[in-house]
């Protein structure tokens, strides 16, 4: 029964606008591609709570395009999530 579960990964991109009116959350994942927010907690909130049965990576990007990495798992045997937090190099 474990091995049914499907092991996808969503991956999803926080970039500001290009127009200086807030960010664009960005995936495959999403219904529509592309959401914009005002804050990027925001978007990091919405991706975790669109991904809750999916282990998911979250890659905040600033005006440079350097970005930082922000990874969690969800259990899905006991549906808790556990989050881990790193910075990319």
């Amino acid at each position: 029964m474990l091995s049914m579960i499907s092991a996808r990964v969503h991956v999803y991109g926080v970039r500001p606008r290009k127009d200086q009116r807030g960010f664009d959350l960005i995936s495959d994942a999403l219904p529509f591609g592309r959401l914009w927010y005002t804050e990027i907690p925001h978007a990091i909130e919405y991706a975790k709570f669109r991904s809750r049965s999916h282990d998911a990576t979250i890659r905040v990007y600033d005006e440079a395009g350097n970005s930082s990495t922000r990874s969690f798992a969800v259990d899905h045997m006991m549906r808790r999530s556990a989050f881990t937090m790193k910075q990319a190099t």
